[in-house]
C-alpha cells in the first residue's frame, strides 16, 4: 500500500510540474505576442487666422456701414473645438467696440464666430 501511495504521489507531483511548465511557456508566448501599447499623440496643426480676421472685418463692415478692423491671434490650433477671441475696432480707433468669439468647427479649419458688443467703459 505504501508503494502505491508513493507512486500516486510521484505521478501527481510530476503532472503538476508538467502543468506548471506548460502554463509558464504559454504565458510567456502570450506576452511576447501582445504588441506594446503605443501612446498616440495627435500632432498640433497650427493655422493662420488671416481668413478669420478678413471674414469678421468684411461682415461687420457691411453690417455697420463703416470700416471695421479685427485683431486676432496670429496662429491657433486647427483642432475642432479650439476657441479664441478677436478684438473688434472701428478703423482708426484704439478702443475695442466688440469681441468676436471664434470656434474651429471643421476638420480643415472651418470656423464660426459671433460678436458681442463691449459695454462702454468696459476695458
Amino acid at each position: 500500500m505504501y508503494k502505491v501511495a508513493t507512486r500516486v504521489a510521484f505521478i501527481v507531483a510530476t503532472l503538476m510540474v508538467i502543468a506548471g511548465a506548460v502554463m509558464w511557456f504559454l504565458q510567456d508566448k502570450d506576452e511576447k505576442e501582445k504588441p506594446e501599447a503605443k501612446e498616440t499623440v495627435k500632432p498640433v496643426v497650427m493655422m493662420s487666422t488671416n481668413g478669420v480676421q478678413d471674414n469678421i472685418e468684411r461682415r461687420l463692415t457691411q453690417r455697420e456701414g463703416r470700416a471695421i478692423k479685427a485683431e486676432c491671434p496670429a496662429k491657433v490650433n486647427q483642432e475642432i473645438g479650439t476657441k479664441f477671441t478677436c478684438d473688434v475696432f472701428f478703423t482708426g480707433r484704439e478702443d475695442a467696440i466688440a469681441i468676436a468669439n471664434v470656434v474651429i468647427d471643421g476638420p480643415n479649419g472651418e470656423f464660426s464666430w459671433k460678436s458681442e458688443a463691449k459695454i462702454k467703459g468696459d476695458a
